[in-house]
């Protein structure tokens, strides 16, 4: 099950990455539970298969996970995920690993703990 959390979590953070770079955004702060699990299931290929008590069982997992790590904001009365920051996307110069990364959490690698990370893609 912690292998199954940490890939959903990588997911989570790159769904929130992706809806907070698109072009011309606003900074989109307030999510909905439902929406987002529905969203999993029919844009990311991993979760195709899965049916949505699964999804959902495993989002509200690493949903609590992050908010007890002041990521995030859960609103459980009425299902409402509210972002602290915008995330970024570092990759670890030590093991290559992709990142997504609040701004209020310490820029370690989530695979490996190294502090050692670049912005992803390298701006040129």
């Amino acid at each position: 099950m912690e292998i199954l959390s940490f890939e959903f979590e990588w997911y989570l953070r790159d769904y929130f990455f992706r809806i907070n770079n698109s072009n011309g955004r606003e900074f989109k702060r307030l999510f909905d539970s439902d929406e987002v699990c529905h969203f999993m299931k029919e844009n990311y290929l991993k979760y195709r298969n899965w049916n949505i008590k699964e999804i959902t069982e495993l989002f509200s997992s690493v949903i609590s996970n992050l908010n007890n790590r002041n990521v995030l904001i859960v609103k459980k009365a009425n299902g409402e995920i509210i972002l602290k920051s915008k995330f970024e996307r570092k990759q670890c110069k030590n093991c290559f690993y992709i990142n997504y990364l609040a701004s209020s959490e310490l820029p370690n690698c989530h695979r490996c703990k190294s502090d050692n990370l670049k912005d992803f893609p390298s701006k040129k």
